[in-house]
Parts: structure tokens; C-alpha cells; sequence
């Protein structure tokens, strides 16, 4: 059956290959634009008659070339402001089916949600389950906080908060279960994930949550949220009352003003907006915001080397941002621990920064995400130590250098988990269905995986040779960490 009726009226979906039908382009909420833009997402509007539900709906407004514009299956994605779309695959006659939502990742200021995932095809039909992706509001459009408003800053994670409502609601007519709901997210969508498990206001819209290269509190401080307001209003030109009235390009162009590329990648983020968080992430979390949700999170070994890939100064970052955050003593306690530590390191001193940028950004803030939901449900830790997936398969003479230096980088995981394959890649696509269909990742092809605790921090590492259980890998690298807090920004210089 194609035709299936929600809240807000009829979709025709598209049978597509393995006996899956895909519903694309559905609105969660009404388009954020004119008197809607910068303010939470409010109700689908209601239509008549039977819509097509063949084509994808817009991704967020994001900086030319820097969005995912086609499908797997070479689907041209628009761009626009009215982008709260999204879309479901199921297979075919599915009914009280485990449900998988995925939040995409892109610094909150590039992608869409069919980035990685594709339609979610290869998860549906492996793993029998229903894929929900969908597209949130992006950069300025989604994170800018706006001078006497509330709630303000973090619309796009309104946005994720109202299509998991959409779901809770509709996903049965579709074949899911909404009482079998685990949301997914790598790098910013991880982040959210985070988020969400602290946000009073998505409480019961989920049971389980997996989280790829991401951690917690990755968020704005009110402070920082309005330093950012006062920098992008500058460059705009404009007051703030008239933010509804200037075209969509004008803010992009503000946007792109304040900062650019990966320089920018970690600029724009949701602020503590007292509605959808009302505290640090990991602090409500410790606290027990997300009682009897398990967790299955994940990090990669070398995050940090996508960016000095694309980015070649952003290891130089590293000594600047530890003085800044802790004092020229503390930043040079950690970089002789981490060259204690691995040895083979302390020479280059160019990877010895990644590794520290590595764990600064995912590695430790997972640790800790970890560290805090243990205490309140069962949680499983892992970390992906293999190579890039999805690259082609040959791969060409001319990729394979940059092949080797993306190995176990951020990212490296994402392609793995949705689309499987042979050996490692096909153990963390079966460790991932099993989590989403059972609540727990200890696959049958895995050794033994015992859930997460303090002090014992058992992690699976997915590494080239096999898959392996470790009792708290590099703990004098986490421990170089304890008794620090921050507040998490761009690692590139930023004037307020």
C-alpha cells in the first residue's frame, strides 16, 4: 500500500527495489519563513486529496556547494528556506516494525537528510525496521538567537524535537511502532542526540538513542549565542527587528561573512534557550534527564584528520585553544601526557595535536555522554579504529593517499553502519540492527560486549584485525582531562 493518511492529510509513495516503499518530501511542520522564520516550527498546514510523496523536500539554506545535493541514487536535492520536510521507507506490508530515525550531521551548517543514509533502503530490508530522515533548519536560519525573544537560538533543534513528534504520532500508519523509536545521529546529528536525551521537551518520543563521532554539550552559552548575535548583525547591517523582512541571501551572506568552511563548521550551534534545553546537556543528563534509555556511542580514533585533510592549519590550533581554555600549564600537562602516552607520537608533532583536537571535540565528550547515562540506563561504548567506508570499490591510484590519511577519521563509520559490506564494515552494519531491533549491539558476529560502567569504560574497538573488547583504552589520555570544563567553540579564531 502506497497511500497512507497523517495528521496532516494523504501521501503516495514510490514502491521502490527489495520490496520497499519510500515516502519522500512529507512536511512536519509549516514552512519557517515570513513571520515563521526564526521561531519554533509550528503545525504541518493540513491539504486535500492525495499528495505526491515521490520527491525529496528541500534541505535547509546552506553555503553554496557545501550541500549533499544528490541521493545515492542521483536524486537532485533543492535548497530553500521552506525545508522542514521529510521522508520514510518501509518494507513492504510492515506493521509495529522498530523505527530508526536519523539526524544528520554538517557543523548545523551544511547537509540534509538523506546525507549518508540515502533512503535508508539497505537498513530497511537488512534489518527489517522503518527509516525516518529529515532536514532542520541550518547556520543563521536555525541557530541564531535573536535580542528579546524567547525561545531563541536553537530552532533547529525545535525542528528535530517537532518531526520526532511527527513520528511519535504518524509513524504507525507507515508500519513503525512508536514505542520502538531509537534516533541516530554522526557528528552534529550526534551532537543532537545528545541534546534530545536532555531536552525536557522530547521526553517519551524515543526509547533508545546511537550516537557516531558526537558526545555532549556542544552547545551555546547565552553569552556565547549572543556574542555571535552581535557579530552577525553587525555584518547583516541591519537591526534585528527587521530580520524578517531581508531575503533569505542577504542572511546567508551575513552568515558567510562571519565565517566560512570548516573554519565555521563549529560556529553555529543550539543555544541554552531555557525551553528545549534548560541546562549543559551532560549536566541534565547526569541528572537523570533520560531515565531507561540506552545508548550505544561511538567515536573514531582519528576524528581530527578530516580536518587537517581540508583544513592543513588545524592542528596549529591546538596550543592557542588548550592556553585559552586552561592556561599555558594545563595545555602543556596534556600534550606531555598524550606523548607519554603514545610514544610514537611525540615526533609529529602535527598528529600529536590531532589526537588531542580528537578527543577534545568526540572523543572524551562521548566518554563522558557515556559516563553520565550509565548511571540511569544500559549503555555501550565502541570506537571505530578501521578505514573510510564508502569510497569507491576499486578505489583509484589517485584517491589512495587521501584514502590512507582519512583512515578511522571522522565520518569514517557513517557509511559502514548504514550500507554494511564484508568484514569489519558488515559487523558494525549488524551491531547497529541489532541495537535498533533489540536494544542492545552485541550482534552474534561480535565477541562478548558487556554494557558500559564506571570505572571498568568496556568499549568495543572495531579495528582492521577484528573487532576486539578494551577495558578503558588510553586512560592516561582521559584521565589528562579530569577536573576540566569548557565552553566548546570553533577551534579557529573568533571575534565577537
Amino acid at each position: 500500500m502506497t497511500v497512507v493518511m497523517t495528521t496532516a492529510g494523504q501521501v503516495r509513495g514510490t514502491e521502490i527495489a527489495d520490496g520497499l516503499t519510500s515516502w519522500r518530501g512529507i512536511p512536519y511542520a509549516a514552512p519557517p519563513t515570513g513571520p515563521l522564520r526564526l521561531r519554533p516550527p509550528q503545525p504541518p498546514v493540513a491539504w486535500r486529496g492525495i499528495r505526491d510523496a515521490s520527491q525529496l523536500g528541500a534541505v535547509g539554506i546552506q553555503p553554496e556547494g557545501q550541500a549533499f545535493a544528490e541521493l545515492s541514487a542521483g536524486v537532485a536535492v533543492p535548497v530553500a528556506e521552506d525545508c522542514l520536510y521529510l521522508n520514510v521507507t518501509a518494507p513492504a506490508g510492515a506493521a509495529g516494525r522498530p523505527v530508526l530515525v536519523w539526524i544528520h550531521g554538517g557543523g548545523y551548517q551544511m547537509g540534509g537528510g538523506t546525507d549518508m543514509a540515502g533512503d535508508g533502503a539497505v537498513f530497511a530490508r537488512d534489518h527489517g525496521v522503518v527509516v525516518v530522515t529529515f532536514n532542520y533548519r541550518l547556520g543563521a536560519f536555525g541557530f541564531l538567537a535573536l535580542p528579546g525573544e524567547e525561545p531563541t537560538g536553537a530552532c533547529g533543534l525545535h525542528d528535530q524535537i517537532a518531526a520526532l513528534r511527527w513520528v511519535h504520532t504518524n509513524i504507525a500508519a507507515f508500519g513503525g511502532d512508536p514505542g520502538q523509536v531509537t534516533v541516530y545521529g554522526l557528528s552534529a546529528g550526534a551532537k543532537s542526540a545528545a541534546n534530545l536525551l536532555a531536552s525536557p521537551l522530547a521526553r517519551g518520543l524515543f526509547q533508545r538513542v546511537a550516537s557516531s563521532s558526537g558526545g555532549a554539550d556542544h552547545v551555546a552559552t547565552r553569552a556565547q549565542a549572543a556574542a555571535l548575535s552581535r557579530r552577525f548583525f553587525r555584518e547583516l547591517g541591519a537591526a534585528p527587528e527587521r530580520i524578517r523582512e531581508i531575503p533569505a541571501a542577504g542572511i546567508l551572506a551575513a552568515q558567510e561573512a562571519v565565517g566560512t568552511g570548516l573554519q565555521a563548521t563549529w560556529l553555529w550551534r543550539p543555544a541554552i534557550d531555557g525551553s528545549a534545553l534548560t541546562q549543559p546537556p551532560l549536566a541534565a543528563i547526569a541528572a537523570g534527564a533520560a531515565p531507561g534509555v540506552p545508548l550505544l556511542a561511538q567515536s573514531c580514533a582519528r576524528e581530527a584528520a578530516i580536518y587537517q585533510l581540508f583544513a592543513p592549519d588545524a592542528a596549529d590550533q591546538a596550543d592557542r585553544v588548550l592556553a585559552e581554555y586552561f592556561g599555558p600549564a594545563r595545555r602543556d600537562a596534556i600534550l606531555a601526557a598524550y606523548a607519554a602516552s603514545r610514544p610514537e607520537l611525540a615526533g609529529d608533532p602535527t598528529e600529536l595535536r590531532l589526537a588531542i583536537m580528537t578527543d577534545e571535540r568526540y572523543g572524551l565528550p562521548t566518554t563522558r555522554l557515556a559516563d553520565a547515562q550509565s548511571g540511569h540506563a544500559l549503555v555501550w561504548r565502541s570506537r571505530w579504529d578501521g578505514p573510510f567506508t564508502g569510497l569507491p570499490d576499486p578505489l583509484p591510484a589517485a584517491l589512495r593517499p587521501v584514502a590512507a590519511g582519512m583512515h578511522a577519521a571522522h565520518g569514517s563509520d557513517g557509511s559502514a553502519v548504514w550500507t554494511g559490506g564484508t568484514g569489519l564494515a558488515g559487523q558494525l552494519h549488524e551491531a547497529w540492527g541489532h541495537f535498533v531491533t533489540t536494544g542492545t549491539p552485541a550482534a552474534p558476529s561480535l565477541p562478548g560486549w558487556p554494557a558500559y560502567r564506571v570505572p571498568d569504560r568496556d568499549t568495543m574497538i572495531f579495528a582492521p584485525s577484528g573487532p576486539y573488547l578494551a577495558a578503558d583504552p588510553r586512560p592516561a589520555e582521559r584521565t589528562a582531562w579530569d577536573g576540566l570544563t569548557w565552553e566548546s567553540g570553533t577551534w579557529w579564531p573568533f571575534g565577537s
